[in-house]
């Protein structure tokens, strides 16, 4: 870029170390909370019962450290404001993945592998969407948290775990621009349903 100059950027002020102290704790009380409050979902969910205590650092808190879980509140506490001690109406656990480990994806559903596994680093590799599961307590639930999650992936190829379509409606998969095809159609028929 000859010619052109470019702007200085400008830097952020730096904290103080009592600054940097209150909001690293304020950062740990609301992961506490967020892992919490998802742990306790999903342990009422047949499908997380046979796991380990150990499997919640790859089920639950790598994607939460990495931002691929996303939460949603009922409706009158949102317009409140105030999320961070309110009960949650759901979450769904998502990745971002680069084409290669989106073929590893690919190789675990079609052995039938439940829960997906992923590296630390796989969570946030690409720009490729998957929602793998969504936790919230009945069909209507399950599908405002997809509504909800459909808005924060927009515009990214999204591809949905199979279990996703056995926790809502067609019509629901449909209007997030879900379709069938013959290879979903047969991942969804070879891979063994995870209890619910």
């Amino acid at each position: 870029m000859a010619g052109k100059k470019e702007k200085p950027v400008a830097e952020a002020p730096a904290l103080t170390e009592a600054e940097a102290s209150e909001r690293l704790a304020r950062i740990r009380v609301g992961l506490r909370h967020s892992f919490a409050a998802a742990a306790l979902a999903m342990i009422q969910l047949p499908r997380y019962r046979s796991q380990h205590l150990s499997d919640l650092e790859h089920l639950l808190l790598e994607p939460l450290l990495r931002d691929r879980v996303a939460f949603a509140y009922p409706k009158d506490v949102t317009e409140a404001g105030g999320l961070a001690d309110q009960e949650i109406a759901g979450f769904a656990i998502w990745a971002s993945v680069s084409p290669e480990v989106d073929g590893r994806i690919r190789e675990q559903i079609a052995q039938g592998t439940w829960p997906i596994r992923l590296k630390a680093e796989d969570w946030t590799s690409g720009e490729i969407a998957w929602l793998f599961d969504v936790v919230a307590p009945g069909k209507d639930r399950a599908a405002s948290v997809i509504a909800g999650f459909r808005k924060l992936v927009e515009g990214r190829q999204l591809h949905l775990h199979p279990l996703i379509a056995r926790l809502v409606d067609r019509e629901t998969l449909e209007k997030m621009g879900a379709r069938r095809t013959s290879e979903a159609d047969a991942e969804t028929e070879d891979t063994p349903e995870p209890a619910s």
